[in-house]
């Protein structure tokens, strides 16, 4: 339902968080967010992840 892949590993600028289409993320407009990349996130963006892993979720 959620991945995250390390920029690390792949020599990238930066890492991804990504949501399955498990993730009950979808929106009445028809688009939703499926990725995201991180580098070297603020508190407001640790904030949104928790958001977002809470609607996938269900919760």
């Amino acid at each position: 339902m959620v991945f995250f892949r390390s920029g690390q590993m792949d020599k990238d600028r930066y890492s991804t968080l990504g949501f399955s289409s498990q993730a009950e993320l979808d929106d009445e407009t028809g688009l939703w967010p499926t990725a995201f990349a991180l580098q070297d996130p603020t508190e407001r963006a640790w904030q949104q992840v928790t958001d977002l892993v809470r609607r996938a979720a269900g919760l």
